[in-house]
C-alpha cells in the first residue's frame, strides 16, 4: 500500500543519494569543537577570571531583559502582565547578583547538587529494581550511584567544593566534549569506520533531552517556509533489515521523544503500556512491548498521534543478523502475550470510549500485539532507567554500537544525537535517513 506521507517523490532527494555535508556545516563543526576546547581550558586554568566574566554577562543579560520586558509592558498599554512580572523578577535577580557575593556560588552549588541527587536517586531506584527482579548488578553501576550521592552531600552540606572547583570540573567536561566533536569531524570523511567507541561523552542532560524537540521545530519552520527539510537521503542503496526510529511530538511529554527499532519490517516498541500497573505518575509499571508492521505503524503515528519520525536504516552483516535474531528469540521466550481492554472485548468491538488508552487505539488501527516481560531486565519499566531507549540499545549493542556505555540518565535525545552524528560519516553503517513529518502531512492534506 502506497503511503502519501513517505512516498511523495517531490519531497525526496531527486539524486537518490545522501548529500555531502555542506562546507559551512563542516567548518562550523570544527569552530564549535575548537571553541568548546578553548572554553574548557579557560575554565580549567583561569576559573576565577571566567567566573567573574560569567557573572558580569549574567547580570548584564538580566538587566537588558528586565528593562526590555518593562518597556514592552508599558508600550503595549499594560496588556501583558507576564512582561511586568518577568521584567521585575529579572531586575530583582540582577540586583541580588550584584550586591550579594555569596548568592552566585550558592546557586551554582545548589543547582548542580540537586542534579547529582536526581541522578543518584534514578540509578539507586534502578539498582533496587534489578535486585528485586534478580538481575545481576554491575559493580560500575554501584560505584556510579555512590559517586553521585557523595557529590550531592559534599555540594549541599560541606564547603569542600567551591564554585572555582566546579568551574574546573566543567572545564574538564567541555574539553572531553570538544574532543568527541573533533573525532566526529575527523571521521566524517575517514575511509575506515567502527561502531565501537573508546570515549563517548554525551551532551548535557537538559540539552540532550530537548534536542529532538529543537530538531522538530527546525523542520517545521523549513516546511512552513517551503524549504527542503531533508525528507529522504540515501547514502547506499542496498538491502537492510534494521532501522532505528526516534518519535517526537509537539505536546507535553512527547517533546522528550520515544525510541524504537524495526527488524525485517516489524517494529518493536517498549514502554509502560499497561495502565493498571502504572505507579508514581506513570514512571513505573510492568514492562510491555508491542510488535507491529512498520507499514501500518508509521502512518498511524503521523496521522493519528501527530508525531514526526526520524528513521535511520542500518546495514548489518550476516554475523550481526544472526546475533539480532538470537536476541529477539530470547526476548520472545521471555515474554507472555498481554491483551489490552479492546482485545478483551472481542475483535468486533468499536474503539468508543477506549480511545484515550493508547494500546487500545493502536491495536484498533494497526493490529499491534502486546507482550509482557516475564523476568529479568525490563520486567519493570522505569522511566529514567530500563526505558524505551535502553530496550532498543540492547539490539544496537549486539552489533557494536555503545553510545550508552557511559552510565547515566538515558533519553531518546541521547540516541538522536548519536545517530545524527554517525549518519553524516561516509562509511558508517547508517545508510539512509528519512523524516516522516506530521507538519508536511497536514500540508499535503490541505489542512
Amino acid at each position: 500500500m502506497s503511503n502519501p506521507i513517505t512516498n511523495n517523490p517531490e519531497l525526496e532527494n531527486s539524486s537518490g543519494s545522501a548529500p555531502r555535508i555542506e562546507a559551512f556545516e563542516y567548518f562550523g563543526g570544527w569552530i564549535l569543537a575548537i571553541g568548546l576546547f578553548v572554553f574548557g581550558i579557560v575554565c580549567l586554568v583561569m576559573p576565577t577570571a571566567f567566573f567573574s566574566l560569567f557573572m558580569n554577562i549574567a547580570v548584564g543579560a538580566l538587566l537588558i531583559y528586565g528593562c526590555f520586558s518593562l518597556i514592552r509592558y508599558f508600550y503595549q498599554g499594560r496588556i501583558s502582565r507576564s512582561d511586568l512580572v518577568n521584567g521585575l523578577l529579572a531586575l530583582i535577580f540582577a540586583a541580588l547578583l550584584m550586591f550579594n557575593d555569596q548568592l552566585p556560588e550558592w546557586i551554582i552549588r545548589t543547582c548542580f547538587g540537586w542534579y547529582c541527587f536526581f541522578v543518584f536517586i534514578a540509578v539507586l531506584v534502578q539498582l533496587l529494581i534489578h535486585r528485586y527482579n534478580h538481575v545481576r548488578i554491575q559493580t560500575s553501576s554501584v560505584l556510579f550511584c555512590i559517586s553521585y550521592g557523595v557529590l550531592f552531600v559534599v555540594l549541599m552540606f560541606t564547603d569542600i567544593v567551591d564554585s572555582i572547583m566546579l568551574f574546573r570540573l566543567f572545564g574538564v567536561y567541555f574539553i572531553l566534549l570538544s574532543i568527541r566533536l573533533m573525532l566526529n569531524q575527523i571521521d566524517i570523511y575517514s575511509s575506515t569506520y567502527r561502531w565501537k567507541r573508546g570515549l563517548y561523552v554525551s551532551l548535557p542532560l537538559v540539552l540532550g533531552t530537548l534536542l529532538p524537540d529543537i530538531a522538530l521545530r527546525q523542520i517545521n519552520e523549513k516546511i512552513r517556509t517551503g524549504r527542503d527539510y531533508g525528507m529522504k537521503s540515501v547514502k547506499r542503496d542496498v538491502p537492510a533489515k534494521l532501522k532505528c526510529i526516534v518519535h517526537i511530538g509537539a505536546q507535553g511529554f512527547q517533546k522528550v521523544g520515544h525510541f524504537t527499532f524495526s527488524w525485517k519490517g516489524i517494529v518493536y516498541s517498549y514502554g509502560n503500556y499497561d495502565k493498571n500497573s502504572e505507579r508514581f505518575f506513570s514512571m513505573f509499571g510492568d514492562g510491555v512491548y508491542f510488535t507491529v508492521p512498520e507499514a501500518l505503524y508509521f502512518p498511524n503515528l503521523v496521522k493519528y498521534e501527530h508525531n514526526t519520525l526520524f528513521e535511520y536504516t542500518i546495514q548489518t552483516t550476516p554475523e550481526q543478523d544472526e546475533r539480532i535474531e538470537q536476541m529477539l528469540e530470547e526476548l520472545k521466550n521471555n515474554s507472555i502475550r498481554w491483551y489490552n481492554d479492546l482485545e478483551k472485548k472481542g475483535t468486533a468491538s468499536k474503539l468508543g470510549d477506549l480511545e484515550s488508552d493508547y494500546p487500545c487505539r493502536l491495536h484498533y488501527r494497526t493490529g499491534a500485539k502486546f507482550y509482557k516481560i516475564k523476568k529479568g531486565m525490563f520486567k519493570t519499566y522505569w522511566v529514567v532507567g530500563d526505558n524505551c531507549v535502553l530496550f532498543s540499545d540492547v539490539i544496537l549493542g549486539s552489533i557494536g554500537a555503545d553510545v550508552l556505555s557511559l552510565r547515566g540518565i538515558i533519553t531518546p535525545g541521547s540516541y538522536f544525537d548519536y545517530l545524527e552524528q554517525e549518519y553524516v560519516k561516509e562509511n558508517s553503517p547508517i545508510i539512509e535517513r528519512r523524516v516522516h513529518s506530521f507538519a508536511a502531512s497536514q500540508m499535503s492534506d490541505g489542512i
